[in-house]
Formats: C-alpha cells, sequence, structure tokens
C-alpha cells in the first residue's frame, strides 16, 4: 500500500502531524536539556566530592570589605577588561580568553561589582557587558595594567 493509496483524511491527518512535530521539536530539545541537567546534577549530589568541588575556591571569595587585595580570578579579569580600551565586553568576550568555569567566573564579577572596580550595563538587545569604572581603571593605572604616557612641557633640545 502507498501513500497515495490512502484516503485523504488520513493523509491530511498525517501530514499535520508531521507538521505539528516539526513545530515543537525545539522545545522538545530545550525540555531534553532541561532533563539531561537536573539528571546531571543529581548525579553529581550523589558523588562523595561533589560538595567539596562547589566549595573549592569559596575562601578566595570570602567576603572581605574591608580588604582592597583582589585575589588572582579578580586581577585577570581586570587586566583582560584593561586591555580592552575603555570597549565594554560581554560575558563571552571576556571569558573567552580566560576560559574561567562560569561559577568562579559569576562569583569573579560579582566580587568585583561589588568592590566597585567595575561597571555592569544592561542592553536588551546586547544583554550585559562590562567594563572598568573609574575606580576600576585608576586601580588598573596605579598596578601598570594601564600605561600612561604623560607628555613633558617643554622644547627638547
Amino acid at each position: 500500500m502507498s501513500f497515495s493509496d490512502l484516503p485523504l483524511s488520513a493523509q491530511v491527518v498525517l501530514f499535520l502531524s508531521v507538521f505539528v512535530l516539526i513545530g515543537i521539536q525545539p522545545a522538545l530539545k530545550r525540555a531534553g536539556e532541561k532533563i539531561r541537567k537536573l539528571v546531571h546534577s543529581a548525579d553529581q549530589s550523589n558523588e562523595p566530592f561533589a560538595t567539596l568541588l562547589q566549595d573549592v575556591h569559596a575562601d578566595v571569595f570570602a567576603e572581605q570589605p574591608t580588604s582592597q587585595h583582589l585575589n588572582d580570578f579578580e586581577i585577570i579579569v581586570l587586566q583582560r577588561l584593561a586591555q580592552s580600551d575603555d570597549k565594554a565586553l560581554s560575558r563571552k568576550q571576556l571569558n573567552t580568553a580566560l576560559l574561567l568555569d562560569t561559577a568562579i567566573f559569576q562569583k569573579t564579577l560579582r566580587s568585583l561589582h561589588r568592590r566597585g572596580l567595575i561597571r555592569i550595563k544592561v542592553s536588551t538587545l546586547l544583554g550585559q557587558s562590562v567594563l572598568l569604572s573609574e575606580a576600576g581603571r585608576q586601580y588598573a593605572i596605579e598596578q601598570g595594567y594601564i600605561i600612561k604616557v604623560q607628555e613633558r612641557k617643554g622644547a627638547i633640545g
């Protein structure tokens, strides 16, 4: 029995079924990905070292509002922002060269923002972008991340 031998109503139902399945395929993919993530996180929580791995860098990001010392992750991010020539970078652009873990990268940005060293700009089209604040720029100049050229006044000769 070929497709053309089917009654017209069965052909229409078959066509509409395929059309609907193609239309909802992206939503099914997203739902499947969410389920995989949930299963993966549940598997990790059953591992004995999962909680240890989550807290590996907890002491590095401990709240120290009085301390002006930056940790290594914060220094790396500030250096990368200082190289951007005052351009705002998206989170993806910023982390592409750094290759930091997502959780560490988020904690670093929060810490730098809390210290007032970076500004986060929100755009409806481009999402969030990060750039040095005025205090962050001053700190980067003081630390030598940004080289400031000063011109001498007077004639040479």
